[in-house]
């Protein structure tokens, strides 16, 4: 079989069953081709995304991690102000007590009528 494809290829036009075989051949290649490239390009871009989301996880983890310390030891230091001006309002009120001997309500005072609009400074 080999001796006549070689016959035919190099001693002569090719005959139509021939040249129908090889446009066969050749097409049944292209499509086998095709279609491994597809699925290989497929499956190799899945595996691609999931190794970068992975990747992608494990970082912002870390600096996640990083950042719900630095927000702790912020509230710390808040809630250390915030103890130490009520020691501060404390020991002012006390001392207000002691130098007038009693603690006496304020008259009230209406509120001045405030025209509609804006409440903000600036």
């Amino acid at each position: 079989m080999l001796s006549s494809i070689v016959h035919s290829l190099f001693h002569g036009a090719l005959r139509e069953r021939d040249f129908i075989l090889l446009l066969g051949a050749g097409g049944l290649a292209l499509f086998v081709g095709t279609i491994s490239a597809w699925l290989g390009a497929h499956f190799g871009a899945r595996r691609a995304i999931r190794r970068a989301f992975r990747e992608s996880i494990d970082i912002p983890a870390m600096v996640t991690e990083a950042r719900y310390n630095e927000l702790a030891r912020s509230i710390d230091a808040i809630a250390l102000e915030v103890e130490r001006i009520s020691e501060a309002q404390r020991f002012v009120a006390k001392t207000l007590v002691e130098r007038t001997g009693s603690v006496t309500t304020p008259v009230s005072v209406p509120a001045p009528r405030r025209e509609p609009g804006a409440t903000t400074p600036h």
